[in-house]
């Protein structure tokens, strides 16, 4: 065989190879705690919409998200209407209608239910999910749980330990959201957590227009948020001009030792 048919050959393999990689997009998947937690990473979100199949999981049904306000009382009323805004975010943003687990808000930490009901649940309902779905990625809260909500945080742990108990690691890239000490300046009444910049590994940049969709995300969470508290929220999106949020990726590592 001529070097001039190698050539050719060689060429054609890549370029099938380039064809089956943009028509088999990867599947992302985004686990968070309550409707209007995607907010967090809508604009990556929206990115990654265009390019791949994106899902997303809300672990809880968010009954005691009450706000002044909306005067909507804690209770199935107040499910109802954030399972529909979780839905209009979704489709702003251009994802899969979300996955509700319906875990109970608060998971019997805020002094409604039990918690060692609720847990289990998670567990159960979170893995039928990731095993039916089977993600490329998955993207979490960290250990610092934004805001250092106790739901936000657990639904990273309970999500890491899915992975680590099923053996998944290898199979799946498993993400956690953060935040630098530069980002949480911009929201002071937040009092968001945040990590040295050192410990990221990960910066995804986005559009002007994956964040304009982002900015619509917001908008569909009326029973959270004023029109003036959006407003706010988007105007200091928009004066941020850097355009990126930071991710740590999980990594195992494998090595087998002897002691510490």
């Amino acid at each position: 065989m001529t070097n001039k048919l190698l050539q050719i050959l060689s060429l054609l393999v890549l370029t099938t190879a380039c064809q089956t990689k943009k028509t088999n997009p990867r599947t992302i998947l985004a686990v968070v705690a309550h409707p209007d937690d995607e907010t967090t990473i809508s604009p990556v979100l929206a990115k990654y919409a265009a390019t791949d199949s994106v899902y997303l999981i809300i672990a809880t049904d968010g009954q005691y998200g009450i706000t002044d306000h909306a005067a909507i009382p804690a209770g199935d009323s107040l499910v109802a209407i954030r399972n529909e805004e979780a839905k209009c975010s979704c489709a702003k943003m251009g994802i899969h209608e979300p996955i509700r687990l319906g875990i109970q808000d608060g998971m019997g930490l805020n002094g409604h239910g039990d918690f060692y009901e609720q847990e289990p649940m998670l567990k159960e309902r979170l893995l039928d999910e990731i095993l039916r779905i089977n993600p490329d990625v998955i993207v979490t809260f960290g250990p610092d749980g934004d805001t250092g909500h106790p739901d936000h945080r657990m639904v990273g742990l309970v999500t890491t330990e899915l992975l680590l108990r099923e053996n998944l690691t290898d199979k799946m890239d498993l993400y956690y959201l953060g935040w630098t000490e530069e980002q949480t300046e911009k929201y002071k009444a937040w009092n968001l957590n945040y990590s040295a910049i050192e410990s990221f590994n990960t910066v995804i940049s986005f559009s002007d227009e994956d964040e304009a969709k982002s900015n619509e995300a917001i908008r569909c969470h009326e029973s959270q948020f004023t029109k003036e508290e959006m407003d706010k929220w988007i105007s200091t999106e928009l004066a941020d001009d850097s355009n990126v949020l930071y991710f740590r990726k999980f990594a195992m590592d494998k090595e087998i030792r002897k002691g510490f």
